[in-house]
């Protein structure tokens, strides 16, 4: 009987398909639609090192300066008179630099025989290189041509016209061929006499002590390499202030 086979064969591969259907979805994963989010794992920044240099500190060296000018009669004031050994026109005034006792650069002013002008001025020179202190350079104008006001005030000169103190001999001072060295600290002696009075604080000739001239010192060395003597080596008295082209 065909007519009632078919139908049921039919049913049959119905009842089947939907299985096979039902199976396949069941074993099939199920897609989600939901949207996803990325976090991105944070970046470092690179990072930079400055490093700063410190800052330069700049030591200016001192400089020893000299100008040499030519005197009149008038610049010496009452240094000079009619009958010196020595005429305005034969000196020359040094204004150098030198180391104070304060550890300052001044400016001093010094009278000098025209013919010892270079040598004078190396001889400074080599004082101020080496940091010698030299408290202060003044002319003897200053002082009023006074040799004691000078020494009270420690002040280094160089000519001024005069006798040897109690002769009537001229004084090397007075041909411009004599310096004298910080005369506070570096007193004439001669036995009990001292000039300046105040020199008896620097009788114990200790060289530690700031503008101390001592034999064999800087000081000493740099006029001996012109020639010149040092009080500082004669016998019958110790002029330790003095120096001078004769040995005087």
């Amino acid at each position: 009987m065909p007519e009632t086979i078919i139908p049921d064969i039919s049913r049959q591969l119905k009842r089947g398909l939907v299985a096979f259907l039902f199976i396949a979805c069941a074993s099939t994963p199920a897609v989600s639609t939901i949207p996803t989010t990325t976090t991105a794992s944070p970046t470092t920044a690179p990072t930079t090192t400055v490093t700063t240099a410190p800052p330069t500190t700049t030591t200016l060296v001192p400089v020893f300066d000299v100008v040499v000018d030519e005197v009149t009669a008038a610049d010496l004031g009452v240094t000079w008179r009619e009958g010196c050994p020595v005429g305005p026109s034969e000196l020359r005034l040094l204004t150098l630099s030198h180391h104070g006792f304060d550890d300052q650069v001044h400016t001093g002013q010094l009278v000098i025989h025209s013919d010892w002008a270079t040598e004078v001025t190396g001889v400074f020179q080599l004082l101020f290189e080496a940091g010698f202190p030299i408290e202060r350079i003044e002319p003897m104008t200053v002082f009023g041509a006074d040799d004691d006001a000078a020494m009270a005030a420690n002040n280094s000169s160089g000519f001024n016209c005069r006798n040897v103190a109690g002769t009537n001999r001229w004084s090397e001072h007075a041909f411009g061929r004599a310096i004298d060295i910080s005369p506070l600290v570096n007193p004439w002696v001669r036995g009990s006499q001292v000039e300046p009075p105040g020199g008896q604080a620097f009788l114990d000739r200790d060289g530690s002590v700031p503008g101390l001239i001592v034999g064999g010192d800087v000081v000493v060395e740099a006029f001996a390499a012109i020639g010149w003597g040092w009080g500082g080596y004669w016998s019958s008295s110790k002029d330790y202030m003095h120096f001078s082209s004769t040995g005087r």
